[in-house]
């Protein structure tokens, strides 16, 4: 059975070092420095999903917009050593416990069409069927963040109205068709 917490300065710094530079590719990666930051200023929420023993098996950090009821999940991955057995989509399914008094989660998923690769291809479209199985629905909004093509998805939590009110995609979305991600930030009250 998993179970998550809060994640303690000292936890985000390890899973930084020694999880997440390497779970992503270099140009998604926030500085350290600015997920702390985030972190204190409490719009950025960071989280571990434990099995009973203690290990580490999964870790997800969420953007909370001051005034908003949708989260954005920044970075989602299982650890690489219980990857492909089953604890992604156990994961998701706790977050609509842990989100429960939000209207939903948004992801940004990899958009499979921009490929520049057949793996490349192969990776994206198995990353968007998992997360489409786990109850994620593709939004209309595409973007370009630091370089990579997104396709907005939506995880339903308090219900399963889609799409979710457009004001509240606008608290969140507003400037990520630019590609320029100081203003996504801005919009979210990040740097204010």
């Amino acid at each position: 059975m998993l179970t998550y917490q809060l994640l303690s300065a000292e936890q985000v710094a390890d899973i930084y070092h020694n999880h997440m530079k390497q779970d992503f590719p270099p140009a998604e990666v926030k500085p350290l420095l600015l997920i702390q930051q985030l972190i204190k200023r409490g719009v950025y929420q960071p989280y571990g999903w434990y099995e009973e023993n203690g290990n580490l098996i999964a870790y997800s950090f969420f953007v909370k917009a001051p005034e908003g009821t949708v989260l954005l999940m920044d970075y989602f991955a299982v650890c690489r050593a219980y990857r492909n057995s089953g604890y992604g989509s156990q994961c998701l399914a706790l977050m609509k416990t842990l989100w429960q008094n939000t209207q939903g989660i948004l992801a940004e998923v990899e958009d499979p069409a921009k490929s520049s690769s057949p793996e490349e291809e192969h990776t994206r479209t198995r990353r968007v069927a998992f997360y489409q199985r786990n109850g994620l629905r593709p939004t209309a909004v595409h973007s370009v963040l630091f370089g990579v093509p997104y396709i907005l998805h939506y995880l339903p939590v308090a219900g399963e109205k889609l799409p979710i009110p457009w004001d509240e995609t606008e608290k969140l979305v507003s400037g990520w068709r630019t590609g320029t991600p100081t203003r996504v930030y801005d919009k979210m009250g990040i740097y204010r």
